[in-house]
């Protein structure tokens, strides 16, 4: 390739500069800011195929930038997610396994939302590890206690039900035996 063909094909490129996320072309004017084209660059060669795969992808980069922000918190919103917080929120923290990301996918709504909310409302998340590992070994440990309560109760009644059955059966035994006596004493007449 020859000097002069290789200042033409290079003269024939774009220049382009990247701004703010936006590309723009010192030559032909082209940018993706305002969807000009880019009229200086060749596309059936493959340098000039990359530098529009390249604005491309960059356009892409840019619009999804360039998205929406979340929607602001109305009123409604904000008593939605303080009544949630409210039914897996104690004095100490989120109840097991709830936490700001949890309630975020059961409402529906931005974590941000929810951990707005709960700094103003109820304060920090506590979602210390220890205390999370604390609060699940305590939450078995009352599970194996309840249990244990209603087997004892339903043991107590057991119990009572074969304590009246012996004094039954006592009561039953001293009739038999004042029946035995008056059948020997009747006997030796």
């Amino acid at each position: 390739m020859t000097n002069e063909t290789q200042n033409t094909r290079y003269a024939s490129r774009c220049r382009i500069t990247s701004v703010c996320g936006f590309s723009f072309c010192s030559r032909c004017g082209g940018n993706d800011y305002d969807d000009r084209p880019f009229a200086c660059v060749d596309l059936t060669t493959t340098e000039g195929s990359e530098a529009m795969a390249t604005r491309k992808t960059k356009t892409a980069t840019t619009a999804a930038k360039r998205a929406e922000p979340p929607p602001q918190m109305q009123r409604e919103d904000r008593r939605i997610v303080a009544d949630k917080i409210a039914d897996v929120y104690d004095d100490e923290g989120y109840i097991a396994p709830w936490t700001d990301e949890r309630v975020a996918q059961d409402l529906g709504v931005p974590r941000a939302w929810v951990a707005e909310v709960r700094d103003f409302m109820f304060g920090p998340a506590n979602e210390n590890p220890q205390l999370a590992e604390y609060r699940r070994v305590h939450s078995e440990w009352k599970a194996d206690y309840e249990k244990l309560r209603s087997e004892l109760a339903a043991q107590k009644a057991e119990s009572k039900r074969l304590h009246n059955t012996a004094l039954d059966l006592q009561r039953r035994a001293e009739e038999i035996g004042v029946q035995q006596n008056r059948i020997v004493r009747e006997c030796k007449l």
